[in-house]
């Protein structure tokens, strides 16, 4: 069997079955189980849900509603006391970095011992650690590799950042001496981890902007620097997603192979670990399963105020996917789980209206499909 390339914190059935005790027995019971984590979706400032304008943010054609929702979430994790494993802090379309509950949410996922994951574009943790000492809390709370923080950078220069992002002002250099900032923090203590990610467009993929991102990670001394293609857009009819897999991800998979594969780590110990994920991780094709198990990796708390069936549908847009409104009471959010892990739930309820699995979904729900036909 080929060996996996890719950092443990991104095998992802691996850690679902880790999660689940090594099998499968309990799946599709009539018990619910406690997913291995939660996506909360913050709602960014209550205003804008994010202050940049990325041409491929996956919710770009999706509605993104602010609705505060963080007391009932806050109480809701008290009870919980960590019963969730990991609390991934991202957004289907909101910036978590721009909310003001950011910090407390963390602390309270620390408190009970959960593992957090924090998704963001970057542009504020250089301001924040300056006014409030932000980075040097987060290192402190952090016990070990598990936690992580993940910055979308998708650029090697100012100029293919204001393009790739939609922006008018030069924000990569803010975002580069915040990671500085993260992992001079950090020190010898060396969590939580860094990963920096690294969208590949017709803006910033020329060789010499790859080679010169790499060599700025290697002297930030990231962890992981991650490369790959965008996905299309959420909400796309299936056939409009085909075409975008024929004209971008087969044909830029080609380029990037031959360009990026003499750039790359050559083992996992290396630091930053740099590697590409193709697009078959992302393959609209590979979408033909009959049941989704995504529900027992994951729950999402979405920025409009609702939970969602997991963090690919967490917009209005998605409306099939709600399970309710957020909520303190820690007995009714048992129900939305139990009414998640739905063995009749099939997903071409999803599909048929653009909603598409993410990387995790399609990874854990093709290897379930083989596992039931063997």
């Amino acid at each position: 069997m080929e060996k996996d390339f890719r950092p443990g914190g991104y095998q992802y059935f691996k850690m679902l079955k880790s999660h689940l005790g090594d099998d499968f027995v309990n799946i599709f019971k009539g018990k619910a189980l406690y997913p291995r984590q939660l996506e909360i979706h913050l709602p960014a400032d209550h205003k804008n849900p994010c202050n940049f304008n990325c041409y491929y943010c996956q919710g770009k054609i999706l509605e993104q509603p602010l609705v505060r929702f963080e007391l009932d979430a806050l109480e809701l994790l008290e009870k919980l006391k960590g019963k969730v494993p990991y609390h991934i802090y991202g957004g289907a379309y909101s910036e978590p970095m721009m909310n003001p509950y950011m910090m407390t949410f963390l602390n309270t996922s620390k408190k009970y011992g959960s593992k957090f994951g924090i998704h963001t574009n970057g542009s504020l943790l250089k301001t924040l650690e300056d006014s409030q000492g932000w980075i040097s809390e987060l290192c402190h709370i952090a016990t070990d590799k598990q936690d992580y923080l993940s910055i979308s950078l998708d650029a090697g220069s100012s100029e293919s950042h204001m393009k790739t992002k939609g922006l008018k002002k030069n924000w990569f250099d803010e975002i580069i001496k915040g990671i500085e900032l993260a992992v001079r923090i950090r020190g010898s203590a060396n969590v939580p981890a860094i990963r920096v990610c690294y969208l590949l467009n017709r803006f910033n993929s020329s060789e010499e902007e790859i080679k010169r991102i790499i060599e700025i990670m290697k002297d930030i001394k990231v962890d992981s620097l991650r490369f790959s293609i965008p996905y299309d857009l959420y909400g796309k009819d299936f056939n409009t997603v085909r075409d975008y897999k024929k004209r971008i991800e087969i044909q830029g998979n080609k380029e990037y192979l031959k360009m990026l594969g003499p750039l790359m780590s050559k083992t996992k110990e290396e630091k930053p670990y740099i590697f590409y994920l193709p697009p078959e991780y992302q393959d609209v094709d590979r979408m033909n399963f009959n049941q989704c198990i995504y529900c027992y990796y994951q729950i999402t708390l979405a920025a409009d105020g609702y939970v969602y069936k997991c963090s690919s549908t967490g917009t209005p847009s998605f409306k099939m996917n709600r399970l309710g409104k957020i909520t303190r009471d820690i007995k009714e959010f048992e129900k939305m789980i139990l009414a998640n892990q739905n063995p009749n739930f099939h997903p071409s309820t999803c599909f048929r209206v653009g909603a598409r699995c993410n990387r995790m979904a399609l990874e854990v729900n093709n290897k379930w499909k083989q596992i039931n036909e063997n």
